[in-house]
């Protein structure tokens, strides 16, 4: 997976911020606690260093300076842990290996890389005495320690991710299934359902999805009412619109010698039999809405049919003072030759239609990777963008075309057979014009053949 998607999750982002919380904590625990264990290192330090300086001072008074200096330099040697420095009461340098230059009291005295915690204190001559501790050793184990603290909030860190992605990898799956249900429905298919568990185990998740699944079951009622409500409008129409239709062919026959009459009488055929034609459409909407292809339909190319049908419309579309290309590469894919005869045939329809005289009009079937793409396009006036997806609808016409002959319902055939293919339509700009393109998913497997 990877990191755009995953950062796209919820959960994802909820784990990051426990993660970054769990840090924070941990390394701000972490700076108090260093700074309490070097306050108490330090005054530890200060308490030995003082103690030694204490010791040295009544060795003074009990047995005076020479034998100072001999104790000061014998415990150098043995190294107590300690360094010293003693001088006169005139700063004349007695014995030790600290440098000088320190006055009474404490001090942090540098000596080349190395810090110490010193001490001076006048000795009752007037001399000066200084014990200090080197500190690099204290120094190094807080390092020691900083680097433990963040080695174990890093573990803490990849403890609260593993866990939370444990936790929540199953919540994942399930939303992305209810997510995946949702763009089917969008693409158009109703019959899906996002999966629900039953019994004890059942969470708000489970709500989720089965009132996802009743909506959708309550708008697959309604489409197929809506759906059947067309079909009988449509049946019961076209009836007494054909009776009618017949009607009028008898009194045409009987009204030969008027001619006024006799064009008022074609007029009005005309105009039922755009009438029929629409209600045919609907019929056939419906009853394309109403299937379900997939590999159970036959195996076509769709590079012979997109030509046998272009080459069909040739002539009247050379006729119109057109231009037609056709570009078709074979493609078999699993699908109904009649439905998809019927894409291009409609789409050469709407270019004869709404391109001017002298426009070139063009067929072609392509390859792309993992897809077969049937695209129609020609430099006519073309679509808007804002209009592209309306035009797709049932019996929208656009003003340009509000009275030129058809029902609206052509591209709305077109989006309903794609649907049934489960391919992707799209309306694109053909700079000029518009392209009509149908994408079938298909193997890669497939469409080298």
């Amino acid at each position: 997976m990877s990191l755009r998607p995953l950062m796209a999750r919820t959960g994802v982002r909820l784990a990051l911020v426990n993660a970054a919380v769990v840090l924070a904590a941990f390394i701000l625990a972490g700076c108090m606690a260093l700074l309490s264990i070097q306050h108490l290192s330090r005054e530890n330090i200060r308490d030995h260093v003082y103690g030694e300086v204490v010791s040295l001072d009544d060795e003074f008074v009990q047995k005076g300076a020479v034998h100072l200096r001999h104790t000061i330099a014998k415990r150098e040697r043995l190294w107590r842990g300690f360094d010293y420095r003693l001088t006169d009461p005139q700063g004349v340098y007695r014995g030790g290996r600290l440098p000088s230059g320190v006055g009474p009291g404490w001090t942090d005295l540098r000596v080349g890389s190395r810090t110490f915690l010193v001490f001076s204190r006048r000795l009752p001559d007037g001399g000066l005495l200084t014990v200090g501790q080197d500190l690099t050793a204290a120094s190094g184990q807080m390092a020691s320690t900083a680097r433990s603290l963040l080695v174990f909030g890093g573990l803490g860190v990849g403890f609260c991710l593993l866990t939370s992605y444990l936790f929540n990898r199953q919540a994942w799956r399930r939303i992305g299934a209810i997510a995946d249900a949702a763009r089917q429905v969008a693409d158009g298919r109703l019959d899906v359902r996002a999966p629900v568990r039953r019994g004890r185990r059942r969470d708000d998740l489970d709500e989720l999805g089965q009132m996802f699944n009743g909506m959708l079951e309550r708008i697959e009622v309604l489409l197929d009412q809506l759906r059947q409500v067309s079909v009988d409008i449509a049946h019961d129409m076209r009836t007494p619109l054909t009776r009618v239709h017949q009607k009028l062919e008898r009194v045409r026959a009987g009204a030969a010698r008027d001619p006024a009459l006799l064009a008022e009488i074609r007029g009005v055929e005309d105009d039922i039999a755009e009438v029929l034609r629409t209600f045919d459409a609907l019929l056939q909407l419906s009853e394309i809405g109403g299937q379900s292809g997939g590999p159970s339909d036959p195996r076509i190319d769709l590079g012979e049919v997109a030509e046998r049908v272009a080459e069909a419309f040739r002539p009247d579309i050379e006729d119109s003072g057109r231009r037609l290309e056709v570009d078709c590469a074979s493609a078999h894919l699993h699908g109904d030759g009649q439905l998809l005869a019927q894409v291009v045939s409609n789409l050469l329809e709407n270019s004869l239609r709404h391109t001017p005289v002298g426009a070139r009009v063009r067929v072609e079937v392509r390859h792309q990777r993992g897809h077969v793409a049937l695209c129609v396009s020609d430099d006519g006036p073309g679509v808007a963008l804002a209009d592209r997806e309306a035009v797709l609808k049932p019996f929208v016409r656009l003003e340009p075309s509000r009275h030129t002959p058809g029902s609206g319902l052509g591209l709305s055939i077109v989006s309903a057979i794609a649907a049934r293919h489960g391919a992707s339509l799209s309306l694109n700009d053909a700079r000029p014009g518009l392209g009509v393109e149908l994408a079938f998913q298909v193997p890669d497997l497939e469409t080298s053949r």
